[in-house]
C-alpha cells in the first residue's frame, strides 16, 4: 500500500471512530482487543514470544481504555463491568507471563460474549430510540465516551 493510500486509510479510520456512536465504539474496541488476543495466541503457537507479547500489551491497553471510560458514579453495573474488565486484563497478563494460550482462550471467549451482548444492547437501543443522538466529540474537541451502567 502506498504512503498516500495508508494516509487516506488512516484518515478514514479516524473519521469512522470520531463519528461512531458510543455503542459502535465499544464494539470496535472489543473487536480490537479480541483481534490482538487471537493474534497473540497464533504467535504463541508459532513460538514467537515477542510478537505475542506485543499483541497482548495492545489488548491490555484496549481493555484499560474500556475500564477508564466507565462512569463509576452510575452504580453497580459499572462496578461489575470494571471487575469483569479487570479479570480480562488478569487473563491477558497471565498469558503473557506464562506464554500460555490457556488464559487467552478463556479471555477471548469472555470478551466475545461481552462484545456480542454490547452489540445486542446498542442495536436494541438504536431501534427503540433512533432519533436520539449522543455526541462523541465535545465542543473542545476531546473524545467523549461515557459508558453508563
Amino acid at each position: 500500500m502506498s504512503a498516500s493510500a495508508t494516509a487516506r486509510m488512516g484518515a478514514y479510520t479516524k473519521v469512522d471512530v470520531e463519528t461512531a456512536s458510543q455503542g459502535k465504539l465499544i464494539v470496535m474496541l472489543f473487536n480490537g482487543a479480541i483481534k490482538r488476543a487471537e493474534e497473540a495466541r497464533r504467535q504463541l503457537e508459532k513460538g514467537s514470544k515477542q510478537e505475542a507479547h506485543n499483541n497482548l500489551i495492545r489488548a491490555q491497553d484496549i481493555i484499560a481504555e474500556l475500564r477508564a471510560a466507565l462512569d463509576m458514579k452510575t452504580g453497580d453495573v459499572a462496578s461489575n463491568l470494571d471487575r469483569l474488565y479487570e479479570y480480562f486484563q488478569h487473563l491477558l497478563v497471565q498469558a503473557n507471563i506464562r506464554k500460555s494460550t490457556e488464559p487467552l482462550d478463556e479471555c477471548i471467549e469472555l470478551m466475545t460474549s461481552i462484545r456480542d451482548t454490547w452489540q445486542e444492547v446498542f442495536e436494541k437501543v438504536a431501534r427503540e430510540a433512533p432519533s436520539k443522538k449522543v455526541p462523541l466529540i465535545d465542543p473542545h474537541g476531546a473524545t467523549v465516551l461515557n459508558i453508563e451502567g
